[in-house]
C-alpha cells in the first residue's frame, strides 16, 4: 500500500484548493508537499517593496471563503494572510509538509500508485497525485546576461527580496518592466540617489484606481452576495469577449481589434503626455505591440517616475555586467550599488519548462519528452493519457477565463471527482481515455477562438514585432486561454458537469501485487508523512 493515498505538490492557491477540494469529496489520507515554509505559494517568494493584487481583490478569493479585503488592490501581505487563514480553518496545516521538494514522479503501474523522489534521497509513495506548482515556475535569474557572478554589488532578485539589505541613497538598476517592475520602482524611486530602468519591450501601463474600502466597501465586503455577485461579474464579461471571438469571423475579429487597438494606442500617448515630462521617455514607452500580445498591467506611480531627476529609462540593450556595474552595447558602463532583476519566470506554457525524467508514467512515458515532440496538450487541460492517477491543477488550455483563484478550484474539483468514482467503483487506478482526450485536444486547437487568439499573438504580434509572451510559446502555440462555446455549453464549467466514467478507464489493483509490495518492502519504507505544524 502507498504512504498516503494523495499527495498534493505545491502549498500555494492551487494547493489550498485541492486539499479543501480532497476534504470536500471524503478524501482525508493526503499531504500537501511544499519547499518553502508555509501556505501561500508566490506571496511567500515575492516580498518585495510595493507587492500587491494587479487584480481586483474580489477575483483573488476562494468562491467557498470569500474575505473582507482592506482595499481594491490587495497588499501582499494580505493576500498571504488569507491564504494562511483558509489553509488554517481547513485543517490543512495538519496535512502539511514543508522544506520538500519534489525531483522526480515516476509511476508503479503494476501496484497502482506513484513514486516520488524527494530531496535529500527520501521517497514517498501516493496513490493519486495533483500537481500545483502554478504557471510561473521558476524566476530567470539573469535573463541570459552574461558575466552576473562578476558583479560585486548587490543582486537582487524580485521572487526573492532581501529586506536586510538598505537601498536607501544607493544607485540602483532594475532590469525590466513587467509586472513586478511596475511595482518595484515607484515604491524604491522616492529612496535611491539614483535608478536607472532597463527596458526591453515597454508594456502597456494603466492607472490603478487602487484605494481603501470605506464605510460603504466594508459592509459590502461583509456581505456573501457581494462577493456572489463579483465573481459572476467576472465570468460573463470574461465568456462575453471570448464568445464574440468565437461567433465574429477571424478576419472581422482582427480588424476589429487592429482598429481599436489604433484608437488606444492614440489615448496612450495622450495619457504618457501626462504622466511624463522627458519626450524621448515618452517615445520609448508607447509599445510597439498589441494590448494583449503581453500582460497589460495596472501601475501607479511608475510612469512617473520617469520626470524624477532621479529616475532614468534606459533602451539601449545590456551587454554584459562588469564588476562594478552594467556594459550596454554602446559601450558605456554605468556603475551601480544594487541591481534587481526582474526578469520573469520560466512558464508553464512552455515545453522546455517541464524537464525530462521528472515525470515518467506508464511504459516508458515521460511527460518532458512529450511536450517537447508533440506540443502542449492535456484533456481538461488537467491530464493526460499514460499518466494515470495524476492531475496538473493547471495545464494547457487550462484557463477558463474568469479568475486564477477559482480555475485552480475547478481543477481540484475535477481531481477530486475523478478519484471519488473511483472509490465508488472499488478500483484504485484511473486513466483519461485517449479518445477523451484527443477529441478534446482537436476541440482546442480548432476552436475559432484559438484561432483568433494564434492569429493575433503569433503571426502580427511575435512575427511582426518580435514581442514574447507568456501567452504563446516558441512553437507557435498559445496553449492558456480556454475556449468557450458559448455560454449554455461553456467548456469553462466543465469540471462540474463531465461524467468521469465515460472520459476514463477504471481499474482496480490485485490483492496479489498489493501484497508483493508490501512484502518486498520488508519493513523499509518510508516513514510516515508527519504534520508540519501542529
Amino acid at each position: 500500500m502507498p504512504d498516503v493515498e494523495a499527495a498534493v505538490i505545491g502549498a500555494g492557491v492551487g494547493g489550498i484548493a485541492a486539499g479543501c477540494q480532497l476534504r470536500r469529496a471524503g478524501i482525508d489520507d493526503f499531504v500537501i508537499l511544499d519547499r518553502r515554509s508555509d501556505f501561500s505559494g508566490t506571496w511567500i517568494a515575492n516580498t518585495y517593496p510595493g507587492v500587491a493584487l494587479d487584480v481586483p481583490s474580489t477575483s483573488y478569493e476562494f468562491t467557498f471563503a470569500p474575505n473582507r479585503w482592506s482595499r481594491v488592490f490587495a497588499p501582499g501581505d494580505e493576500v498571504r494572510e488569507y491564504c494562511q487563514r483558509v489553509a488554517r480553518e481547513h485543517g490543512l496545516y495538519d496535512r502539511a509538509r514543508f522544506g520538500t521538494s519534489v525531483e522526480r514522479e515516476v509511476w508503479d503501474d503494476e501496484n497502482g500508485f506513484w513514486t516520488l523522489h524527494l530531496t535529500g534521497g527520501e521517497t514517498l509513495t501516493a496513490r493519486y497525485v495533483l500537481n500545483a506548482t502554478g504557471f510561473f515556475l521558476e524566476p530567470r535569474s539573469n535573463s541570459g546576461i552574461p558575466d552576473v557572478e562578476r558583479y560585486t554589488g548587490k543582486v537582487m532578485i524580485s521572487a526573492g527580496w532581501d529586506h536586510s539589505y538598505d537601498y536607501r541613497g544607493k544607485r540602483v538598476a532594475v532590469i525590466g518592466t513587467g509586472a513586478s517592475s511596475m511595482q518595484i520602482v515607484p515604491s524604491i524611486a522616492p529612496d535611491v540617489a539614483q535608478l536607472d530602468v532597463y527596458q526591453r519591450t515597454a508594456t502597456w501601463c494603466f492607472p490603478k484606481p487602487d484605494f481603501a474600502f470605506g464605510r460603504i466597501g466594508q459592509r459590502l465586503m461583509r456581505s456573501p452576495r457581494f462577493h456572489t455577485l463579483a465573481y459572476m461579474a467576472n465570468w460573463y464579461v470574461y465568456q462575453a469577449l471570448v464568445v464574440g471571438a468565437e461567433r465574429i469571423p477571424k478576419r472581422a475579429a482582427m480588424a476589429l481589434i487592429t482598429g481599436l487597438e489604433t484608437v488606444l494606442r492614440a489615448a496612450y500617448s495622450l495619457y504618457l503626455k501626462i504622466q511624463v515630462t522627458d519626450r524621448e521617455a515618452r517615445r520609448a514607452l508607447v509599445p510597439k505591440h498589441g494590448l494583449m500580445a503581453n500582460m497589460p498591467t495596472f501601475g501607479r506611480g511608475f510612469l512617473q517616475t520617469f520626470s524624477r531627476e532621479n529616475g532614468t529609462l534606459l533602451t539601449t540593450p545590456i551587454e554584459r555586467f562588469t564588476e562594478t556595474g552594467i556594459r550596454t552595447t554602446d559601450g558605456v558602463n554605468r556603475d551601480y550599488d544594487m541591481v534587481v532583476l526582474a526578469t520573469g519566470f520560466n512558464v508553464a506554457s512552455d515545453p522546455e519548462a517541464f524537464p525530462v525524467g521528472a515525470v515518467t508514467g506508464r511504459d516508458g512515458f515521460d511527460l518532458g519528452e512529450f511536450y517537447r515532440a508533440n506540443g502542449m496538450q492535456a484533456y481538461a487541460g488537467v491530464t493526460i493519457p499514460k499518466l494515470p492517477n495524476r492531475w496538473f491543477l493547471y495545464g494547457p488550455y487550462g484557463w477558463n477565463g474568469v479568475t486564477w483563484v477559482s480555475m485552480m478550484e475547478s481543477s481540484a474539483l475535477h481531481a477530486a471527482r475523478v478519484i471519488a468514482a473511483a472509490r465508488d467503483q472499488g478500483t484504485q487506478v484511473a486513466e483519461v481515455t485517449q479518445r477523451a482526450h484527443d477529441v478534446w485536444h482537436e476541440m482546442m486547437t480548432t476552436s475559432p477562438f484559438t484561432q483568433v487568439a494564434q492569429e493575433y499573438l503569433v503571426e502580427r504580434q511575435f512575427k511582426q514585432h518580435h514581442v514574447r509572451s507568456y501567452f504563446f510559446n516558441d512553437r507557435g502555440e498559445a496553449p492558456i486561454l480556454r475556449p468557450s462555446r458559448g455560454f449554455r455549453d461553456s467548456l469553462w464549467d466543465h469540471s462540474e458537469r463531465f461524467d468521469p466514467r465515460q472520459d476514463y478507464t477504471f481499474r482496480a489493483v490485485t490483492h496479489s501485487a498489493a501484497a508483493d509490495s508490501v512484502a518486498s518492502s520488508n519493513g523499509a519504507s518510508p516513514e510516515p508523512v508527519r504534520a508540519a505544524r501542529e
